[in-house]
């Protein structure tokens, strides 16, 4: 659906450096990585609001990458909803229309359609500064999908949301791509909601893709150093392999992989996750260890629990409810362990 084949774009500062990058038809493509890793440049130079230096963007079989902005048939949602404060609700969802070759006819039956959709229909005669993010994000989303865009771009599009607002607004995003035949790629910060909307995506760093491909894979099989962190892993090492066994240099603690282990690979990752307590009557783990709780620290809803065992520290996340029905605490004695697939390398 969407190519971009050797993309190069350059602003003052920065750089995107040879970009490839395939988005499928109806894919939710996530693009996910750190703050001025230049997420929003590539949709804006997707868009055509920004010129790339080099490279190809094609959109189906179609070259874009020197067609002007209003010929695209791609539409992009800010952050901040970029309304217009002067305009209704009404006037701002039909803004647009005028920049496309749609009739008068179909634009108003989308309109009818998007309204009772979105639940539009008590807020259409009200501006956007008597709104709440939720009914001006769902305003922006309105004025993007009346021009029944073939490619739709998010920009952090939750991020501007309050708690409250925030799980309704992911489910009504999940239904306009599950009830429209359209793709969407989105810029992220929040790896819940990148998990629960996202079957793709993309981790990009300093102007460059890391890797792509399927949410799931990139969380569990991050292909680099970098990516793991990114992703959340935890108990990054370096490694070495000594008969099927993964030895980790430090401490050369001895560690069982799966049998889908790299034999050449540098480092390991255990998400903190996958470490669990062992209790009485459970199946032992392969990989198990005896040690004390050394330190927790809160993170939310979910504890980091510090494992140390001989010279070595293992990082696990438990539920503050785990800890209270097995009466643990710093200090504690106790043996854990977790499975080799748990055991990723790279």
């Amino acid at each position: 659906m969407i190519h971009l084949k050797n993309i190069n774009l350059r602003v003052p500062g920065f750089v995107l450096k040879n970009i490839n990058l395939h988005v499928q038809k109806n894919d939710f493509f996530s693009l996910i990585g750190p703050t001025g890793s230049g997420k929003s440049l590539l949709l804006e130079g997707i868009t055509g609001l920004l010129p790339f230096s080099s490279g190809t963007l094609l959109v189906g079989n179609q070259e874009m990458t020197r067609l002007a902005v209003e010929k695209r048939n791609i539409a992009i949602v800010y952050q901040n909803f970029a309304l217009f404060p002067h305009l209704t609700v009404t006037q701002n969802i039909f803004y647009g229309v005028a920049y496309h070759s749609i009739s008068k006819q179909t634009a108003l039956k989308r309109f009818d359609l998007l309204v009772s959709t979105l639940g539009l229909k008590k807020i259409i005669t009200r501006h956007p500064q008597t709104l709440s993010g939720g009914e001006k994000q769902r305003v922006a989303l309105a004025r993007s999908l009346i021009l029944n865009p073939s490619v739709l771009l998010l920009d952090e599009p939750l991020s501007a949301l309050d708690p409250i607002f925030h799980e309704d607004a992911k489910q009504l995003l999940k239904k306009i791509h599950d009830d429209l035949d359209i793709t969407i790629i989105m810029v992220s910060h929040n790896f819940s909601d990148v998990l629960y909307l996202a079957n793709r995506g993309a981790i990009i760093k300093a102007g460059e893709i890391m890797q792509q491909g399927e949410i799931a894979t990139i969380f569990e099989r991050p292909n680099s150093k970098f990516t793991a962190f990114f992703v959340g892993m935890k108990n990054i090492h370096p490694i070495h392999n000594r008969n099927g066994k993964i030895i980790v240099k430090e401490e050369n603690i001895e560690i069982t992989p799966s049998s889908q282990a790299c034999s050449t690979a540098q480092y390991m990752a255990i998400r903190p996750e996958n470490i669990s307590l062992k209790t009485i009557g459970m199946e032992k783990f392969e990989n198990c260890f005896t040690g004390k709780i050394e330190r927790i620290t809160s993170n939310g809803v979910f504890l980091n629990v510090y494992l140390q065992t001989q010279n070595f520290q293992f990082e696990a996340i438990w539920p503050r409810s785990y800890l209270r029905d097995h009466d643990l605490d710093i200090g504690n004695s106790i043996v854990f362990g977790f499975h080799p697939e748990s055991v990723h390398t790279f």
